[in-house]
């Protein structure tokens, strides 16, 4: 089984998932609706509130799954869980749905090519009657003590070990990513064959250094 089903009394971990969870949706910060002490609504910017004291504001809170991506150690004392959000696969990485002989080799290939998500199989006793996908790039917290109190409704399952070790490592390598030109070990001579090729495809590649003679300044290419 690719999902276990804790009971109740088995602690959180990093892995489990929840369902339905709130998130608190507030991507506009220059109508913020704001309620003012005599409970009148008020819309304001947050540059505007942003040094004031705690306020109230009315935001959208929509149902959505998440799992845990806290620590172990995080999910047994801190006031706040971390979740990673849920979404339909196809939402997640935004393409289009291949052919039905062609799935194994999608996900395959978005899973090496696409480092900010997660696959989840269907599993109707789970609820995922799509194919499901953790998206790392939203982040949401929820508080532990409700999530305790409220666990035999909310925790739908969680991740088998092997599931688990390969979302752990999907995690470390979407944090580990940093900018880098893949060029830049190329002596001049490989450079310039590279270059050459990519300016066939109408990409220009500028030379570090290393890669310049020294009578020669690499011109762009056009």
């Amino acid at each position: 089984m690719i999902y276990e089903y804790p009971n109740k009394d088995v602690s959180i971990r990093q892995g489990d998932i929840f369902y339905p969870l709130p998130q608190s949706i507030m991507r506009d910060l220059v109508n913020i609706k704001v309620i003012t002490e005599d409970e009148q609504i008020v819309k304001k910017t947050w540059v505007k509130i942003e040094n004031s004291k705690p306020i109230k504001a009315i935001v959208n809170v929509i149902p959505v799954w998440g799992i845990v991506v806290s620590q172990d150690c995080d999910a047994e004392r801190a006031l706040y869980i971390t979740f990673f959000l849920i979404d339909t696969l196809l939402n997640v990485i935004k393409l289009s749905e291949p052919k039905p002989h062609k799935w194994h080799s999608f996900i395959i290939r978005y899973t090496k090519e696409k480092l900010d998500w997660h696959y989840l199989p269907v599993d109707k006793e789970i609820g995922f009657n799509n194919r499901m996908a953790v998206d790392f790039e939203e982040a949401f917290v929820v508080n532990r003590t409700y999530l305790i109190k409220n666990i035999a409704h909310l925790r739908k399952g969680r991740l088998n070990e092997v599931f688990l070790q390969h979302f752990r490592e999907r995690i470390s390598h979407y944090f580990r990513r940093y900018a880098y030109n893949e060029w830049y070990p190329l002596n001049k001579d490989e450079f310039i064959t590279y270059r050459e090729k990519n300016a066939q495809k109408g990409v220009i590649i500028e030379p570090y250094e290393w890669q310049k003679g020294k009578n020669d300044s690499l011109k762009k290419t056009s």
